[in-house]
């Protein structure tokens, strides 16, 4: 390969990497994110460990609903993963649940959460790949 060829190769590959960083960066900020659920108070619908699809777009065209999995921000900013109980309330407020109510700190403890704390709904489980499908 001449000089040139090498240059227009390694200017290809520099457009061709920056372009797939931005379409990273475009996803993860605004239509999903991998997640990892850390401990057991969502249990038997996640298990500790599992590696879910966080939907970052719905929430931006419509309210969270009772029944969905959300990850949300707790108290601290502490990052949750807990099912809508209900909401919103008069004040745009919602109740959010863990599954297994002996081990979750939810709204029983710390109260409601405004829908402003909603990052998005766990959509899809894909991992462990035996329990891979969607999260209802």
């Amino acid at each position: 390969m001449n000089r040139t060829a090498v240059s227009e190769f390694l200017r290809d590959v520099v457009v061709v990497l920056g372009i797939l960083a931005a379409s990273a960066l475009y996803v993860t900020r605004f239509v999903a994110i991998p997640w990892v659920v850390l401990g057991p108070s969502m249990r038997p619908t996640l298990e500790p460990g599992d590696r879910v699809l966080v939907d970052l777009w719905t929430y931006r065209q419509r309210p969270p609903r009772s029944g969905e999995v959300v990850l949300a921000s707790g108290p601290g900013d502490a990052p949750l993963v807990k099912r809508i109980a209900s909401g919103p309330d008069e004040t745009g407020s919602y109740v959010v649940l863990g599954d297994n109510a002996a081990a979750s700190a939810d709204s029983r403890q710390f109260g409601v959460l405004p829908r402003r704390s909603f990052q998005g709904r766990l959509v899809f489980r894909y991992w462990p790949p035996t329990r891979a499908g969607s999260i209802r």
